[in-house]
């Protein structure tokens, strides 16, 4: 099998294990867990951070190695998608460390991050996202072979709204964020992070779950907006004190079912020490992001970004 249809085949695995149906109403259903306990989940070995956040680590890499967080999408799992990407074999090629937690399960049995407004806590369960990452992050960054500077969370679909949400929340334990198939808040003033942030928004013109043009969650019309694509990056841009404007850069190949580099990345200049970027993906689908070709591309990202100046003793600037 070609490498391309291997990829196909992953990102299709992957589209199964995200729900693209209506969710569905509150009813009975399996008991939601609270903050701290746990679902199905990896198997946990020596070392493991709690909560489903098991660290993983290349054997062969020296030095310390950055951190990426990868969080699923409504109805998937971190497995799930770890298995998709392929993410034991890229962490031990090239050398960096990951966790890929689950979320907590909703009244319809699925898997979701409390991110924003518009997703996708349907339920309005009781449930702190951001104080789970805040200690699935913190523990794993206490092994002495991670760096605390370089932690990145890349997150799709709801794990890409979740993404910003973290961003704004915690932002000085992070060094950037990758939301594939997400969007930012809606709201101007819910975002005041304390830290400037790398931010890549990665994204399909054609999705019709979360719409490149900004919009409602599956259309819905009752449920709160979300911004657009490029809305969410502008947004980071201003936040992070970019003085120049968004310019055409480059071309990418992410999506193995289209030929050639389909994928436009438009970058902010001016934006200091950091890097903002839309990469869009003409006719793409929900999916079209989420690929092995687009997780080696959002490494590249981050080990160039990552390579950049920091401030001394490697955390990130406030």
């Amino acid at each position: 099998m070609n490498r391309a249809r291997s990829a196909a085949l992953g990102a299709l695995a992957l589209a199964a294990a995200c729900r693209t149906s209506e969710p569905a109403p509150k009813a009975a259903g399996p008991t939601a867990q609270a903050p701290g306990e746990q679902g199905p989940a990896l198997e946990r070995a020596p070392g493991a951070t709690d909560d489903g956040g098991r660290l993983q680590l290349p054997e062969r890499a020296s030095g310390k190695l950055p951190l990426l967080v990868f969080l699923h999408g409504l109805g998937g799992s971190g497995g799930e998608l770890a298995e998709g990407l392929g993410l034991a074999e890229l962490s031990e090629s090239l050398g960096f460390g990951y966790i890929a937690p689950d979320g907590v399960l909703d009244h319809s049995g699925r898997r979701f991050w409390n991110a924003t407004e518009s997703c996708c806590n349907f339920d309005g369960l009781a449930v702190d996202h951001v104080q789970l990452l805040r200690r699935w992050i913190t523990q794993a960054t206490a092994n002495p072979r991670v760096d605390p500077g370089r932690v990145y969370i890349v997150g799709f679909s709801n794990g890409g709204f979740m993404a910003y949400r973290a961003a704004c929340e915690l932002g000085p334990l992070l060094r950037g964020i990758v939301s594939i198939a997400g969007a930012g808040s809606s709201g101007a003033a819910a975002c005041r992070p304390n830290a400037k942030l790398s931010v890549v928004q990665i994204h399909g013109d054609r999705d019709p779950i979360v719409s490149f043009e900004g919009g409602y969650l599956f259309g819905d019309g009752q449920r709160p907006a979300h911004p657009s694509a490029e809305a969410s990056v502008a947004a980071w841009a201003e936040l992070d004190g970019c003085s120049g404007s968004a310019q055409p850069t480059r071309e990418l190949d992410l999506d193995p079912r289209v030929p050639g580099a389909e994928t436009q990345v438009v970058s902010y200049s001016g934006c200091g020490e950091r890097r903002v970027e839309l990469w869009r993906i003409p006719g793409g689908d929900h999916f079209a992001g989420l690929s092995r070709r687009s997780a080696r591309a959002i490494w590249d990202f981050i080990s160039a970004d990552s390579a950049s100046p920091q401030p001394a003793g490697g955390a990130p600037s406030r």
